[in-house]
């Protein structure tokens, strides 16, 4: 079973397991096809069974994440209590989901409050290290970009004299 093995469902009860495996759907995409827009109604969560998802925050194409991990969970504003999703979600590769709904998975951890604890503090760790890969992105592309300062508050190539 493919459950137990995703970051976000390790050490949920069996009870539990089984419950989120009737609720979950697999579904197929082909490239570019679009999952959710930023503002849409935060209505699923998403698991990657294969291919590659890009999120996408704004308009600035920095604001990009690649999910790519086998297990990579995404559309967590539908778990967090987000009326809608944050990012838009694309499939830049043909790609199969496990697409369940929230209200679904909430009635699930209802019944079953200790995996329910358990999931939401595995979806913090996530929630955490994405912010921190984001972050070491974000720093390294500034870094690319701001000039070199050599102690003095001045910086080279300013082209001035």
């Amino acid at each position: 079973m493919f459950l137990p093995k995703i970051d976000v469902f390790k050490d949920l009860r069996q009870e539990a397991i089984n419950e989120i495996s009737e609720i979950a759907i697999e579904e197929s995409y082909q490239k570019d096809a679009v999952l959710f827009s930023a503002g849409d109604p935060a209505e699923h969560f998403y698991i990657l069974v294969e291919g590659n998802v890009e999120l996408a925050v704004g308009d600035a194409a920095s604001s990009r994440y690649a999910v790519n991990r086998i297990g990579e969970s995404f559309g967590w504003s539908s778990v967090v209590g987000r009326s809608g999703y944050a990012a838009r979600a694309q499939c830049v590769a043909p790609s199969r989901i496990l697409k369940i709904r929230s209200s679904d998975l909430e009635k699930v951890f209802d019944a079953h409050a200790r995996s329910g604890r358990v999931f939401y503090r595995r979806l913090a760790e996530a929630l955490g290290q994405r912010w921190v890969d984001l972050h070491r992105t974000f720093m390294s592309e500034l870094s690319e970009v701001r000039p070199t300062s050599y102690g003095s508050r001045q910086t080279s190539g300013t082209g001035e004299d």
